[in-house]
């Protein structure tokens, strides 16, 4: 593209294209998301976000919607702050940035191994090297007017670990929630987090999409994985499954991953409603968070969204 970006006729079309493909994947691309369910007034919440949540000046305000650079990043404090906003008629999509730590692990080359290291550990075929490494992280809190709902959408899948990823939403979660709680009764603006585990059972049945990954137990205290080796196939039309399905009366899934062809034309999307089998003996089996995967574009992420609520219907 940089022949496209040095030209005087083009380079301001392409920028913007840039820019837009990279507000999309802030927005979409691969998250960890919780869900509650809008009881207050949209505007009025929205309102309070911009008033007391949106941050007047952040060290990331410079670069934004591009992270800091890396000695900036390093030397950036462990917080998150909220640094803007997208927005349209129905749908405004607050981003909140932080500084993160990932740990790496490398094997280091064989001159590594000297004859120091030998003498004072003894002889390894490899040796590895742990690596701290700082990265700058998008979280998205979306309020949705037309779905009455307020996502939290966690980035990091693709280098942090899901509980570590949980643990941010918590600390997230309960600063927003805290912030509204001194001037709202928080039961008249929210329901939730919702119950993502009876989603479960509907996704696998509705025909739609196909099915990437499923773990569920049987009732003679089997526990089963099955997993296809490409997203383009489903597991429902598996020889085995299907032999095995016709012989017991309920699967009791505990996790689902669910795939669909992209709505915008790259791909596929993906919908992960991630559980344990500790869930099928639980009297009220919950899971409240969802990964939603490769959305290039709001209508990707939108798809796959209704595919998740509308499986939560009665």
């Amino acid at each position: 593209l940089v022949e496209y970006l040095k030209s005087e006729k083009t380079s301001g079309k392409y920028a913007q294209g840039l820019e837009d493909v990279y507000i999309d994947l802030t927005n979409n691309g691969n998250k960890l998301v919780r869900v509650y369910n809008l009881l207050g007034e949209y505007d009025e919440i929205v309102k309070f976000f911009k008033l007391n949540i949106l941050e007047e000046d952040t060290l990331y305000d410079d670069r934004f919607p591009l992270p800091l650079e890396h000695d900036d990043l390093v030397n950036a404090p462990l917080d998150i702050n909220c640094v803007d906003f997208y927005e349209t008629d129905s749908r405004i999509w607050f981003v909140f940035c932080s500084k993160q730590y990932v740990i790496e692990k490398e094997i280091l080359p064989e001159g590594s191994l000297t004859d120091l290291v030998i003498e004072d550990y003894g002889r390894f075929d490899e040796i590895f090297g742990i690596r701290k490494r700082a990265v700058q992280l998008f979280d998205v809190v979306c309020i949705d007017k037309k779905s009455s709902i307020l996502e939290f959408r966690m980035d990091g899948l693709d280098v942090q670990r899901a509980k570590d990823i949980e643990r941010r939403l918590e600390f997230l979660e309960s600063k927003i929630l805290k912030a509204f709680e001194s001037d709202f009764d928080l039961g008249e603006l929210f329901a939730g987090p919702i119950n993502l585990f009876p989603a479960i059972q509907k996704l696998y049945l509705n025909p739609d999409g196909r099915i990437a990954e499923i773990g569920h137990t049987t009732t003679s205290a089997g526990v089963h994985n099955g997993k296809m080796r490409t997203k383009q196939l489903d597991f429902r039309d598996d020889r085995y499954h299907v032999g095995g399905v016709s012989k017991v009366a309920e699967l009791n899934p505990h996790m689902l991953s669910k795939c669909w062809d992209s709505p915008s034309g790259y791909g596929y999307v993906q919908l992960v409603v991630p559980g344990t089998v500790a869930l099928t003996s639980s009297e009220n089996p919950t899971i409240d968070t969802a990964h939603i995967l490769s959305c290039a574009s709001d209508l990707d992420y939108d798809f796959v969204m209704s595919k998740l609520l509308e499986s939560l219907m009665p």
